[in-house]
């Protein structure tokens, strides 16, 4: 039983690192585009 209390608490751990790494590689693409985006004062018709 213990066991798998254990098991469970990895799987929590690794779920929510995974949602945080994806969140961080989201932030890095956007910052990339806007520094780029400014960078190369291209006009984005919003």
């Amino acid at each position: 039983m213990s066991l798998d209390r254990w098991e469970s608490g990895v799987t929590v751990v690794r779920s929510r690192w995974t949602g945080l790494e994806r969140d961080w590689q989201s932030v890095v693409v956007a910052a990339t585009i806007i520094v780029t985006t400014g960078l190369l004062e291209v006009q984005i018709p919003w």
